[in-house]
């Protein structure tokens, strides 16, 4: 059955009532899945995983306390239109009712996405909010029309810059999230989570790329709805679930043997990640100076070459964990990154199985090539770039 119809199927069925949507009374916590599915591109579509998911996402409400949270799910798939979808608990099961179906749009404008937003809140308050992005998405390179460029999303062939990403959240959402979970690839970067610090109390997600299947959601969806350690419950869910099943094997989707990286990022310690960061960047980095990455766990493996273990630049430019300055960096550090596993090696889709022995769950950018090239042009209007002291290096 397609997506279509099983959304139909549940409409005709199982909903009963007015017509029309109504609002629902507030609630202890409201959480928007976003889902991004139509590539455009036949060998970048992900809807039959995201049917997959969507189908986890039910059987997880059903450990659920339906009296105090929301479930809601904006699907766009190939070959569909986009709906919003509560699922909700009734007559002893989980169902999905679908709320409104929208003419095709594309879900990383802005304004689709601040609209969307807006409607959740709307018709299903909060006392708090979280956000699941899944999608094609990695780190925060400028947005082009190539699969394996960095951004956020990737529909029809299109991409979200980062910031655009911020305002839609800032602007859309009442207060700040208590979590962004990230099932997309590469998004635990300093210079993503810096950009969105003001949107979220945690971050949830990968520094390299997430497993092909993305998150269990039957073990995952009811950690969304937990007060105590909340990004904590996500993330261990997350990561047992396919620590379970490593053998360091080439994995398939269907038996994914290849790993899985994890990490939290507590928001409200950003700034003073920064400030320790600015201490260290122009002190060991002056007149634009080539970085020896070689040593560096590489956490992407495309031809932007965006992402590398910031701890590990880190530890390279003072010269070890001897290092007073090193020392006192990594303690902003440690009170950022509250939550880190890996298996020791993961799959990427570029070289397969790769080491994650110098892995501590946050990326960063090391500047390389010219200038004036779109990459380091790009990479000077994000926060973190001023921040963190980059702009005192040359760089």
């Amino acid at each position: 059955m397609g997506l279509a119809a099983l959304f139909a199927a549940c409409e005709n069925n199982e909903n009963e009532g007015p017509e029309g949507p109504e609002p629902r009374e507030q609630v202890g916590r409201t959480v928007l899945v976003y889902i991004v599915g139509d590539a455009g591109d036949l060998n970048n579509e992900l809807s039959s995983l995201f049917k997959i998911n969507f189908s986890d996402m039910k059987a997880g409400m059903e450990e659920v306390d339906y009296s105090k949270c929301n479930l809601v799910v904006y699907s766009e798939m190939v070959n569909d239109v986009p709906h919003l979808i509560s699922l909700k608990q009734k007559n002893g099961k989980v169902v999905a009712d679908t709320l409104f179906t929208y003419d095709e749009q594309n879900p990383l404008d802005k304004e689709v996405m601040t609209s969307v937003i807006s409607q959740t809140v709307s018709y299903f308050p909060a006392d708090s909010y979280g956000f699941v992005f899944l999608s094609h998405s990695s780190s925060w390179v400028p947005a082009d029309n190539n699969a394996n460029s960095r951004s956020i999303g990737y529909y029809q062939k299109t991409k979200m810059n980062i910031p655009d990403f911020r305002e839609a959240l800032s602007f859309a959402f009442p207060k700040p999230l208590k979590f962004i979970l990230f099932d997309s690839c590469n998004m635990q970067s300093v210079e993503v989570a810096y950009e969105l610090r003001d949107c979220s109390e945690y971050f949830i997600g990968s520094p390299t790329e997430i497993p092909g299947p993305g998150a269990p959601y039957k073990e995952v969806v009811p950690e969304l709805f937990t007060e105590t350690d909340l990004a904590v419950n996500i993330a261990s869910a997350y990561f047992n679930y396919y620590e379970k099943s490593y053998t360091g094997a080439i994995p398939t989707n269907t038996i994914w043997t290849g790993g899985v990286a994890t990490s939290v990022i507590k928001s409200e310690a950003l700034e003073e990640l920064a400030r320790a960061t600015k201490k260290i960047l122009p002190k060991y980095i002056q007149d634009k100076r080539e970085i020896n990455r070689s040593g560096i766990q590489r956490y992407d493996f495309s031809s932007e070459d965006a992402n590398y273990d910031l701890e590990g630049l880190v530890q390279s430019l003072t010269g070890g964990k001897e290092n007073t300055d090193y020392q006192s960096w990594r303690t902003a550090f440690d009170n950022v990154v509250t939550y880190w596993k890996t298996t020791p090696r993961n799959y990427s889709n570029k070289v397969s199985m790769f080491s994650m022995e110098g892995a501590e769950g946050l990326s960063t950018y090391i500047p390389t090539g010219a200038s004036n090239s779109t990459m380091n042009t790009f990479y000077r209007t994000l926060s973190w770039y001023t921040a963190a002291g980059w702009d005192g290096t040359g760089w």
